[in-house]
């Protein structure tokens, strides 16, 4: 059976929020192969209209309000995005009235008249590629042409529930405090710090790690965290493998427990980019966005931060930090990020 006319996006507009199952099954038979099941790598499916010219994504609503009291729910529909035909995503021009009195043929300028000032972009100075607005309960993203002259895609999304603040007691081990206190130490002084409690280093090998590439632990599904061993380049340490680094990833990624402990310059997983910029103090030295997620850089004196978010979410799924020079050389060069002139 199939739904007598083709679905627009206005039908998933109004069902935002609401359970994937509150859409009569039929009008999936316009999807390419519809698929209903969360991929295992991550909480976020998606459903493709090809031919219509848009596709939507859904997800756990726990994982996407930060609320386990809604665990064990029925996945939710989350966003949806809406396509120009632009051949780098596969959809045909999606050719219904646009929402909120949009155009693809809206440039830059005239989208800031229609919608105000944006409450996002990326960038930080033109030309932009993303920008976003909050508009009520739902939140507008749109990626423009590379001269800011038409929009190549339109995403539209429920604005994510505050998340409840945890009960559970903060995590200690192994937070910023600790990390950066032992990086540079052999596994044998990680095992025997209490840290790093019930995480099992011994798995790191005895003999040189090669070819510059580091070891990983995996902690994800205990403590929110994953562990890098290096090779020493310090003279005093030939031949050592020692701790270079950490990521913290937020519950729901890759299996993450989450992590409940400190964090560094004081950031959260529900912070905004705008919010992480503000607490480290200063503006990246190179990032990257695309509409799902993007990621800044910092070069700080104690050590090299990565701050990884979603675009979609605006908050931050992932925290890399590696001890200097334990990281690659490319991961600050490019690409450079421009700085909005101050005077």
């Amino acid at each position: 059976m199939i739904s007598k006319s083709p679905p627009d996006v206005d039908l998933f507009i109004s069902h935002l929020g609401k359970a994937l199952g509150s859409i009569d099954r039929p009008v999936f038979n316009y999807a390419r192969k519809p698929d209903f099941t969360l991929p295992e790598h991550s909480p976020i499916g998606g459903i493709f209209f090809i031919k219509l010219g848009f596709s939507i994504t859904f997800c756990p609503p726990e994982f996407y309000h930060m609320d386990d009291a809604l665990a064990g729910r029925e996945p939710i529909i989350s966003n949806i995005q809406i396509y120009s035909g632009d051949e780098e995503y596969g959809h045909v021009r999606y050719i219904k009235s646009l929402p909120f009195g949009l155009s693809f043929d809206d440039s830059r300028q005239s989208l800031n008249k229609k919608l105000g000032t944006p409450v996002w972009q990326f960038p930080f100075v033109a030309p932009v590629k993303l920008e976003r607005w909050d508009l009520g309960d739902k939140w507008l993203l749109v990626e423009y042409a590379s001269d800011m002259s038409k929009i190549r895609m339109i995403q539209i999304g429920l604005v994510p529930k505050k998340p409840r603040p945890s009960i559970l007691p903060k995590i200690v081990q192994p937070d910023i405090q600790t990390l950066l206190s032992t990086l540079g130490e052999e596994p044998k002084t990680i095992t025997g710090h209490p840290g790093y409690a019930r995480i099992d280093v011994s798995t790191v090998p005895t003999s040189p790690i090669q070819d510059g590439r580091s070891y990983e632990i995996d902690a994800l599904e205990t403590h929110g965290v994953e562990l890098y061993f290096r090779v020493s380049k310090n003279r005093h340490q030939a031949g050592e493998n020692i701790l270079s680094g950490a990521r913290y990833i937020r519950k729901g990624l890759s299996w993450s427990a989450g992590f409940n402990g400190h964090l560094p310059n004081g950031l959260q997983f529900d912070d905004t980019p705008e919010v992480a910029v503000r607490k480290i103090g200063s503006l990246p030295i190179t990032g990257k966005a695309d509409v799902l997620t993007g990621y800044f850089v910092w070069k700080l004196p104690e050590y090299l931060l990565q701050v990884g978010f979603s675009v979609m979410e605006q908050r931050i799924n992932r925290i890399f930090i590696a001890a200097h020079p334990y990281y690659a050389q490319a991961l600050i060069e490019s690409p450079l990020l421009a700085q909005p002139n101050r005077s």
